[in-house]
């Protein structure tokens, strides 16, 4: 059995976008865009918003969803059940998996919006 593992997809000050191209729906002007796909999952639920947690440390699970969050503000690590631990910060784009428990801890008032897609 493999062991869930979170895993930061990406951080604001590191992105590696393409250079933009020219949008061929456009309709008035030369809007250019630039996409760099995190992840894509098949699902057939969807669920996503905002929330945040003052400093402290509490027990979670994610059982039957994946949860993408990107952290809006402040700081905190994710510690697997088996140890693993995982520092995130504002501006990183954070994968907590299926199946991945343990604790959180909150080191800084977090603020995150996340999507969770069900496994």
């Amino acid at each position: 059995m493999t062991i869930a593992q979170a895993r930061i997809l990406r951080s604001l000050d590191s992105l590696s976008l393409p250079l933009p191209a020219l949008k061929p729906t456009a309709v008035d002007g030369a809007p250019r865009d630039a996409t760099d796909n995190a992840l894509s999952i098949d699902a057939d639920s969807v669920d996503l918003g905002f929330w945040e947690c003052s400093p402290g440390s509490f027990a979670t699970a994610r059982n039957g969803v994946n949860e993408v969050v990107l952290i809006l503000e402040g700081s905190g690590t994710l510690v697997s059940d088996s140890g693993e631990r995982l520092n995130h910060r504002t501006g990183d784009l954070v994968l907590i998996p299926d199946g991945w428990s343990g604790v959180w801890e909150i080191h800084e008032h977090l603020k995150k919006y996340y999507v969770t897609v069900s496994a």
